[in-house]
C-alpha cells in the first residue's frame, strides 16, 4: 500500500508559475487556499514571499521573490533562485489559477482526512468517549473553510475598503439574515453569521413566537435552519407556523373548525412552508453535545440559523455544578458554534422574577436569569415586550370607551438592549396578534390571501 501522503507537486508548481506570469492572479489564489494548503516546505515558502511582497504592494518577479527570501535566510529552503527560475518556466499561462488552486485544495483536504483517520483510530483503541464528536468537529471543519491564519495589516485595511465598496454598492440592503421587520433589520442590519442572538422575555410574552416568525421569515428568502424546541413539540411549532403565514385562527386550526375563508389560506400556507429548508428538533432536554452534533451533520447540507428554545431547558453536562457557571457554558458553547458553522444562533431566555417586582416592568440587562455571561457572550439581546401582560383590566377582559381591549393586547415592542456593531436601548414598535400567533411591522399588514 502507498504510504505517501497525497499531494499533486505539478499543481503547487502551476499556482506559483502562474503568480509569476500574472501578479494579480495571487489574489484568486488567496482567496482559495493558504500556505498551509502546500505539501512542499520550499513551496510554502515561495508562496509567503508572494504574499509579503503583494502586501507590500511590490512587483512579484525573479529579483524581488529571491530579494525576499534571502533577505529571511529563506532561499535556500525554497530551492534558490534556479528553482525561481524553473516555476516561471514552467507554466505557460496564467488563465488557469483557480483550478490549479483547486487541485491543491483537494489534495490538503486528502490529507487532512488521513491525519484525522489516524487521529481518530487512535481514539478508538483507547475507547474515547467523545470520539464521534470530534469526527463531526473535524468534518465539519473541513467542509467550512476558515481563515485562521494571522492576517497583516494591509490585508486588513484592503478588505475593509472592499466591504465598504460592496456596502456603498448596497446602500439600504440588509447585510445579514433578515429578522423580517423592516425597522428592526434597519437597526441592526439583520443576523449576521458567527453571532449569538439572545432573545428573552418573562413567560408568554411571545419569545416563542418571534423567535419562530424570524425563523419563517427567513426561510421565505430562501435561507436554511434549524429548530431546537425544548418547549414544545414539532406538531404545536408548525401549527403555530401555520397560523402566523396563513392568518388562520390558532384556536381554529387546534380545534379544527376553519371558517369558509381560512380553508384556502391554511392549505397556501402549508405550500409556502413546504417549500422551506427547514428543521425541527424537538428533543425534551437536549445537551449542548447533542444540538452541535446534529447542527454540524446539518451544515453539511446547508444552515445560516439555529434557533434554540430555550436555554433554560438545556441538559447540563455536571448538575451539580453552580447553576451559573453551567448556564455560562451552554451560552459559550453555543456562541462558539455559531462561529465553527459560521452561522446565526438564536438563543431563547427566560428572564427572573425580578422583572415582576418593579413597577417598571420594562426589561433590563440585569433581569437575565441564572448566568451574568449570557450577556458577556451575546452579540445582540432582544426583549420582547407587550405591557398588556401586566394590565389588570385586559386580564379582566374590560372593554370600554377607556379601555380598547383589543388596541391594548395587539400594543408590542422589540427592545435592543445590546447590539455588539450597532445602537442599543432602541425600542423597535411592533403590533402583536395573538389570535395569528404573529409579532407585526406596523408598516405591514397580516398575509391578504
Amino acid at each position: 500500500m502507498n504510504k505517501t501522503p497525497p499531494f499533486d507537486k505539478n499543481a503547487e508548481m502551476s499556482v506559483l508559475g502562474a503568480v509569476f506570469i500574472d501578479n494579480e492572479a495571487i489574489h484568486t489564489a488567496l482567496d482559495m487556499i493558504s500556505v498551509d494548503d502546500f505539501y512542499q516546505e520550499c513551496h510554502r515558502l515561495i508562496f509567503n514571499g508572494m504574499v509579503a511582497l503583494s502586501n507590500r504592494n511590490v512587483p512579484i518577479d525573479l529579483i524581488t521573490l529571491t530579494s525576499e527570501l534571502t533577505k529571511k535566510k529563506e532561499i535556500g529552503n525554497a530551492g534558490g533562485a534556479g528553482y525561481l527560475l524553473e516555476l516561471i518556466d514552467y507554466t505557460p499561462t496564467s488563465a488557469n489559477i483557480a483550478h490549479y488552486c483547486q487541485i491543491v485544495k483537494d489534495r490538503s483536504m486528502n490529507r487532512q482526512m488521513v491525519l484525522i483517520g489516524n487521529e481518530l483510530s487512535a481514539l478508538g483503541y483507547d475507547q474515547a468517549d467523545d470520539g464521534g464528536e470530534l469526527l463531526e468537529s473535524a468534518l465539519v471543519k473541513m467542509s467550512v473553510r476558515h481563515k485562521s491564519e494571522p492576517v497583516t495589516a494591509p490585508i486588513l485595511v484592503k478588505e475593509a475598503a472592499q466591504r465598504l465598496k460592496e456596502r456603498h454598492s448596497n446602500k439600504g440592503k440588509i447585510t445579514g439574515v433578515p429578522y423580517g421587520f423592516p425597522d428592526l433589520d434597519e437597526a441592526t442590519s439583520g443576523m449576521h453569521r458567527g453571532e449569538l442572538v439572545i432573545v428573552a422575555g418573562r413567560p408568554s410574552m411571545g419569545k416563542s413566537a418571534f423567535a419562530f416568525n424570524v425563523a419563517g421569515n427567513a426561510c421565505d428568502l430562501g435561507n436554511h435552519g434549524m429548530i431546537f424546541s425544548l418547549e414544545m413539540g414539532r406538531t404545536d411549532i408548525t401549527d403555530r407556523m401555520l397560523s402566523s403565514i396563513g392568518a388562520v385562527q390558532f384556536h381554529h386550526l387546534r380545534t379544527g373548525a376553519l371558517t369558509e375563508h381560512e380553508w384556502p389560506r391554511y392549505y397556501r400556507a402549508n405550500t409556502e412552508i413546504a417549500g422551506w429548508n427547514l428543521t425541527i428538533d424537538d428533543t425534551p432536554g437536549i445537551s449542548l453535545r447533542e444540538i452541535k452534533s446534529k447542527a454540524r451533520r446539518q451544515k453539511r447540507i446547508g444552515l445560516d440559523f439555529i434557533v434554540v428554545d430555550y436555554l433554560q431547558l438545556m441538559s447540563v453536562s455536571n448538575p451539580k455544578e453552580n447553576r451559573s457557571q453551567s448556564i455560562g457554558e451552554l451560552s459559550r458553547g453555543l456562541k462558539l458554534l455559531a462561529r465553527e458553522l459560521d452561522c446565526t444562533v438564536v438563543l431563547l431566555s427566560q428572564l427572573s422574577r425580578k422583572v415582576e417586582e418593579r413597577n417598571d416592568k420594562r426589561p433590563a440587562m440585569s433581569d437575565l436569569r441564572d448566568s451574568g455571561e449570557i450577556e458577556q457572550d451575546a452579540d445582540v439581546i432582544l426583549f420582547p415586550y407587550r405591557p398588556s401582560a401586566y394590565c389588570q383590566q385586559c386580564r379582566d377582559r374590560v372593554d370600554n370607551s377607556q379601555h380598547d381591549l383589543m388596541a391594548h393586547q395587539s400594543v408590542a415592542e422589540m427592545i435592543i438592549e445590546k447590539q455588539r456593531n450597532g445602537e442599543r436601548n432602541i425600542s423597535i414598535p411592533l403590533m402583536w396578534a395573538g389570535e395569528f400567533q404573529r409579532f407585526q411591522s406596523l408598516a405591514n399588514q397580516l398575509p391578504d390571501f
